[in-house]
């Protein structure tokens, strides 16, 4: 009974508390410009979301950023101008301080959350917005304009313009603005390339947060494009294998040499396409032909030879699928094939990492096991189509013998049932 009774208590104290979050205590500031917030029109309310502020439910509000005396709720001077504190608006580079008083200081932020980092105005000042801003140059993004003014949400909320999904829009709000954008020389086209991109459509379309986005491969705070010599660094955080197999082949000195970036060079930065076997295809599609415009030449054979590898090993699994399903549709037990096809599947995919390293002898050694493998299904399915051939023409046989017999055995009885009808009369 005591149990329960210390159970209640715990619930209506957690009550209590999430009651206070959500109602936050009384704010002269507040309650002031929400008032002058209902004479405006949308989009011109300085207050539009402050209730669901992550700071404001923190037990933070208005004076902890803007100075000022948030009890005085009846005077506008003791509030405001008269009140040492207050610093008012706050100016685009002083923001960046503003944020950071709090965001800098491990020890403060603790108190919060252990996994928020402290390090983001250092890396700031490091990116490309705060190196235009130390010069001066106030067209360029800081804290408010991804995260919000008054209305601030987590990062790990839907509703955040920095939540996974809608980071790309946030970027884009400015670097597709190409009047905006005009005076610093760089193309505004690089949403519209991502959202057709397999990267864009994962995100956008799948809802797959896994996928990255801008500040994937540029960064958060401290985003900067990567040179060409570290592009592979970028994209070798996720496609850990291609890039390992790039940076042990023979092409990636001489990548480094030219200038070349890497895994852009052929796959493109912000506009990246699914890979298919064509990018190999040098008759049509090879994305080899961008450096290499000979038609022929070691790079030609070598595509050739890794395009006819790949080709010939879906046509060995298109055909053990075939057999496969062929046994199982005449209701033969197949599921022991079923492996090997699924590992002959596995090694197509390695044999595509495999081109990476851009070694004849490697790839064909990565799909040797495909090969076997998908002959291995073939044989099997061959021997289960036999076995029902064996069966279905062992059935006919064993059926005209009974059928035989049957009749011999109807004759029999005719015979026997003729005599006996003759010696009873």
């Amino acid at each position: 009974m005591k149990s329960l009774q210390l159970l209640g208590a715990i619930l209506i104290f957690m009550g209590f508390l999430v009651a206070e979050q959500s109602n936050p205590k009384e704010d002269a500031c507040i309650r002031c410009h929400k008032e002058m917030d209902e004479e405006q029109e949308e989009g011109q309310k300085l207050f539009p979301d402050i209730l669901n502020d992550v700071h404001l439910k923190r037990g933070l509000s208005c004076a902890d950023c803007h100075g000022g005396n948030p009890e005085a709720f009846d005077d506008e001077d003791e509030a405001m101008w008269e009140n040492d504190t207050f610093g008012g608006e706050v100016s685009r580079t002083d923001e960046i301080v503003m944020c950071g008083s709090c965001h800098s200081d491990p020890r403060f932020m603790r108190q919060y959350s252990t996994a928020i980092r402290t390090d983001q105005v250092k890396q700031y000042w490091t990116s490309k917005h705060g190196m235009e801003l130390k010069r001066g140059n106030e067209k360029v993004a800081i804290c408010t304009d991804c995260h919000g003014v008054h209305g601030i949400l987590p990062v790990d909320d839907p509703r955040s313009p920095v939540y996974d999904m809608n980071v790309p829009s946030t970027c884009s709000n400015c670097h597709s603005d190409s009047e905006y954008m005009a005076e610093f020389g760089i193309p505004t086209d690089q949403y519209y390339k991502y959202r057709k991109s397999v990267h864009g459509e994962a995100l956008l379309d799948n809802s797959d947060t896994g996928a990255p986005a801008c500040n994937d491969c540029h960064g958060n705070h401290g985003a900067i494009p990567p040179d060409v010599s570290h592009i592979s660094d970028i994209c070798g955080t996720c496609h850990v294998n291609n890039d390992k197999l790039f940076q042990e082949s023979h092409l990636k000195p001489i990548f480094v040499k030219r200038g070349f970036g890497q895994c852009e060079a052929c796959h493109g930065n912000h506009g990246i396409l699914k890979p298919t076997d064509e990018f190999l295809n040098w008759d049509h599609g090879s994305v080899c032909v961008q450096c290499h415009r000979d038609k022929g030449g070691e790079a030609k054979i070598m595509a050739d030879q890794f395009y006819t590898l790949l080709d010939s090993l879906k046509g060995q699994i298109a055909i053990a699928n075939t057999f496969v399903e062929k046994a199982d549709q005449k209701g033969m037990e197949v599921s022991d094939l079923l492996f090997p096809l699924e590992e002959a599947h596995k090694v197509l995919i390695q044999t595509r990492t495999s081109i990476h390293s851009f070694n004849k002898d490697y790839v064909e050694e990565i799909a040797k096991p495909g090969f076997e493998a998908t002959q291995a299904a073939i044989t099997g399915g061959k021997k289960a189509l036999e076995e029902f051939d064996f069966r279905r023409k062992g059935l006919f046989i064993s059926s005209l013998i009974i059928t035989f017999l049957a009749l011999a055995l109807y004759l029999k009885i005719k015979d026997i049932e003729k005599k006996q009808s003759k010696d009873k009369s």
